[in-house]
């Protein structure tokens, strides 16, 4: 028993008893201080029950938690069991984006008119309704800002949500899910088909990833997931919130995948900001099932600090066609730079190969941002793909002649090398720190090969080398922009 703890049981005892002692006798004080002698006793007694009682229930804690860590089920235990636990792990975040865009050329005009010619096979077909091209910014190859393929029109292009319960050394398993809802999700679904002037209608869910994920204990920590995930090439993305432009460039367009089905790794070496992932995935795109017998190859290797971020990227396999041993793949090498808090800038490359076919293509893009005020930016990206062997599949249309011999000059598709050019400026500015709005106008022009330059629709019946289309765009974001 502290010394302490007798004080103050002797200050109580005394404190009880002197108003009885103020006019007692002798004898009886005697007794009473006796009474009082055996009741301090009593108290320290329990007193030190009551403290050995919590000195044993202290050391049996202590000997269930140095067994739960010695047997590892530490890291598996949340913060309770169940859904309320993992609910209580996880991130959430998204946005939802709307958007309106109106191409110069006006190429709406001709929906009462056809735009007819014959294809490579020798079928006649009408430019302006064969699914997916009638009217739209596109061009009659489709190649163009799928995601904003409509003139004169209003879109909800994303409702898009981040949901993940991350890994970590504490929490080692996890999972990530990534759904979206809108005119990206219905484009994306359905690349080469539709668009909504089919059906009217844009309500279409894609899953952009979905996956199980665990950070193995391998030196610093080995990354693998399992599942739906991004791609590793490039800098624009499919999620509208982490470009600085509205509309995606030629480069992401043509050349390079969105995301994968698979497997992947990834280990960053501490701090020397060197990384590397490696990866087995269906294919170039999410086929599943995998359209062959054969996996594709994703790779990274990269180097990043507080300003710099480089990496190179590829994905190789036997994809073309759809049959083993038709090769083709994308090599990408980019490199980010952060000059201050309110400048940066990114260069980012591809080179598309098809070993098969013995045709590639490739392609350049850069881009940089300045904010203008905290609030206020501007971006500005100047991109070129060149195609010299088709290898991207653009048609063109030939001089008029009569194909078919009855007396009337008609035009046919050619397949073609291309090359095409563009420049992006954005100006963003936020109205709320959740809240941003932005304008955008965007000039592209192409050049084909083989045959006459014409790509974009042009009023009732005309088309032309070049358009220019502005839009703008606004989003909420459920988290602050910047991530704050």
């Amino acid at each position: 028993m502290s010394f302490r703890w007798t004080a103050a049981i002797t200050a109580l005892a005394i404190s009880a008893f002197v108003p009885s002692l103020a006019g007692a006798s002798d004898a009886q004080v005697q007794d009473q201080l006796q009474q009082m002698q055996q009741r301090m006793q009593q108290m320290e007694d329990k007193l030190q029950a009551t403290n050995d009682q919590l000195d044993s229930a202290n050391a049996r804690v202590e000997e269930q938690s140095q067994l739960i860590e010695q047997s590892g089920l530490a890291e598996t235990r949340g913060s309770s069991n169940g859904l309320p636990g993992i609910l209580g792990e996880l991130t959430i975040g998204g946005w939802v984006a709307a958007s309106y865009f109106y191409n110069v050329n006006d190429p709406n005009d001709a929906d009462d008119g056809a735009l007819t010619a014959y294809a490579p096979d020798g079928t006649l077909v009408d430019l302006r309704n064969t699914p997916g091209l009638e009217g739209t910014n596109q061009g009659i190859n489709g190649g163009y800002y799928p995601f904003h393929p409509d003139h004169n029109s209003f879109a909800l292009d994303q409702v898009w949500f981040e949901i993940e319960r991350p890994v970590s050394e504490e929490h080692r398993g996890g999972f990530r899910f990534d759904p979206a809802y809108g005119k990206t999700a219905s484009v994306i679904n359905g690349f080469g088909g539709p668009n909504n002037r089919d059906n009217n209608d844009d309500s279409s869910i894609y899953i952009s990833q979905g996956y199980v994920q665990y950070l193995a204990p391998v030196g610093d920590g080995l990354h693998i997931k399992m599942g739906k995930f991004n791609t590793l090439l490039g800098v624009e993305v499919a999620q509208t919130v982490y470009n600085w432009n509205i509309t995606r460039g030629s480069v992401y367009n043509l050349l390079e995948p969105i995301d994968h089905i698979g497997i992947l790794a990834s280990y960053a070496f501490g701090d020397t900001g060197f990384d590397i992932a490696l990866g087995g995935v269906n294919g170039f795109q999410p086929d599943d099932p995998d359209r062959n017998d054969e996996k594709s190859f994703l790779g990274h290797i990269g180097w990043a600090n507080d300003m710099i971020t480089a990496g190179v990227n590829v994905i190789h396999g036997e994809e073309s066609g759809g049959f083993d041993g038709d090769e083709q793949g994308v090599l990408n090498a980019l490199v980010k730079i952060n000059a201050s808090d309110r400048l940066g800038f990114w260069l980012n490359g591809d080179w598309a190969y098809d070993d098969d076919l013995d045709t590639n293509a490739w392609g350049v893009a850069a881009a940089g941002r300045f904010g203008i005020t905290e609030r206020t930016g501007i971006s500005l990206r100047g991109e070129y793909v060149a195609d010299v062997d088709g290898a991207l599949g653009f048609v063109g249309l030939s001089d008029p002649t009569d194909i078919n011999g009855d007396g009337f000059n008609d035009e046919q598709l050619f397949f073609t090398g291309i090359e095409t050019w563009g420049i992006t400026a954005t100006v963003d500015h936020l109205l709320t720190d959740n809240l941003m709005i932005r304008a955008e106008a965007r000039y592209d022009d192409i050049s084909k090969d083989d045959t006459d330059n014409d790509e974009f629709f042009e009023n009732s019946r005309d088309l032309e080398n070049d358009q220019i289309t502005v839009g703008a765009e606004v989003i909420y974001n459920f988290n602050k922009f910047g991530g704050e």
